[in-house]
């Protein structure tokens, strides 16, 4: 088991640097391209935050612990909009203006964490669910770069030029490699554990490799709001939140359908459509997210690790 340990906390950390890598790679590039900054969040590096989810999930449903790779799923949304928005919103409370922020991405993202929920409570989400789902991302994500967001925050700065062309792609690429190393020793590490310890997968899924899998996007999102930009840190947990279901779930069950058991994921898949609905709740109430919010957002984290934290000792 000390070995299982050095290979999940080993994982963990490479997975943590590789996907800053990537990310730094991921803006850099699109900086070259003038994207917009909210745009940036909601597609570059929404998707480079949540890759760490996607081959934790890919491999783990490969290996044949569907429940591991669900719950790193649920579990990682859990943690995107509790912990990461809520530390974002305690750092720097958010000021949004409204624009597409309200008429298409929240209502989006609540659409899609509906039919996420409908995908598991059927007992298997099938290759068709799975293609389903990840036709939404691609359409998502072209209509972000089609129709990009102009003025949902009150502090973004202009883009610049980005990092040069070279230095870029290779932080990219050194980041997509770490990221693969990483989450394939992250998976052995705690599947072995979990077995040793006789603790259900899910649980392990939805609380250390989640949280594990969740630290770009809260690093992210926590320098997004040290430095005044609301456009990244609501982006990116709006965009990691909705490519979690629709990219991550939708890739890893086109390739391997995945067996699901409601009957434990109930407390669950709640609090992941409570905190969404909370957290559009809170951004539409005076067009900004407070400190207390975002308080009570990383309580609500806190309470319900604490509750799968009981069940696993019971």
């Amino acid at each position: 088991m000390v070995v299982d340990i050095a290979w999940l906390v080993g994982g963990l950390v490479l997975l943590v640097f590789a996907a800053d890598w990537l990310v730094d790679g991921a803006v850099g590039i699109a900086r070259r391209l003038a994207i917009p900054p909210l745009v940036v969040g909601l597609t570059i590096v929404a998707y480079g935050t949540s890759l760490p989810e996607f081959v934790v999930s890919l491999l783990a449903a490969q290996r044949g612990v569907a429940e591991f790779a669900i719950g790193n799923i649920v579990g990682s949304n859990i943690a995107n909009i509790g912990l990461v928005l809520g530390a974002a919103a305690l750092i720097h409370p958010i000021v949004v203006r409204g624009g597409t922020l309200f008429r298409r991405d929240l209502p989006i993202l609540l659409v899609t964490t509906v039919g996420g929920t409908l995908a598991f409570l059927d007992g298997r989400v099938s290759r068709v669910e799975g293609g389903l789902l990840l036709l939404a991302a691609l359409v998502f994500t072209v209509w972000c770069l089609r129709a990009p967001e102009t003025e949902s925050t009150a502090d973004d700065e202009p883009a610049d030029s980005g990092a040069p062309w070279p230095r870029a792609l290779l932080v990219f690429a050194v980041g997509i490699a770490g990221l693969v190393i990483a989450a394939d020793r992250m998976v052995f590490g705690a599947s072995n554990i979990a077995a040793a310890m006789g603790i259900d997968e899910r649980i392990v899924g939805l609380t250390v490799v989640a949280l594990g899998t969740s630290l770009p996007e809260l690093a992210a999102s926590v320098a997004g709001a040290l430095k005044g930009h609301a456009g990244i840190a609501v982006g990116n947990v709006l965009g990691s939140c909705f490519f979690n279901l629709a990219f991550v779930l939708g890739a890893s069950a086109l390739i391997t359908p995945l067996p699901a058991n409601p009957s434990t994921m109930t407390i669950d898949l709640a609090m992941m459509g409570g905190l969404t609905v909370a957290m559009w709740v809170m951004l539409a109430t005076g067009r900004r997210m407070s400190r207390p919010e975002g308080g009570a957002l990383i309580a609500a984290y806190v309470g319900f690790m604490g509750f799968l934290t009981w069940q696993a000792l019971g």
